[in-house]
């Protein structure tokens, strides 16, 4: 098995989509589909890197975010939103997200970006 990846996602099509691309390109992948199950995740699975949406069920990805780079500073986190105006941007970034990618999203651009921050890590 590859680095682990926790897909962070409340849309069934997108995240079976992120899962099906991920699985296919090695990585060991575990999906979920709001906030709080992602934090409860990640207080007992150590996962490689997070991909996360920011409007989520139960807790915003924003409080996920701040939550895990509290907890795991190191633990890289990607943003996959919609949500792409400026100043959520940057505010991902403050937390401490490692890369912000709009959705619609190229799957290049974001295989790239997975991949150069799990060589950071």
């Amino acid at each position: 098995m590859g680095e682990r990846i926790l897909i962070v996602e409340d849309n069934p099509m997108v995240a079976s989509a992120l899962n099906f691309k991920l699985c296919k390109e090695g990585y060991d992948v575990i999906v979920c589909s709001d906030g709080t199950s992602a934090i409860e995740l990640v207080k007992t699975i150590q996962f490689n890197l997070i991909l996360i949406d920011l409007v989520l069920p139960f807790t915003s990805g924003m409080n996920v975010i701040k939550w895990v780079k509290t907890e795991f500073p190191f633990l890289p986190v990607i943003v996959l939103s919609a949500a792409a105006e400026k100043n959520i941007i940057t505010r991902t970034y403050l937390l401490g997200a490692s890369d912000f990618i709009a959705k619609p999203f190229d799957p290049l651009l974001l295989s790239s970006s997975i991949r150069a921050r799990l060589k950071s890590a």
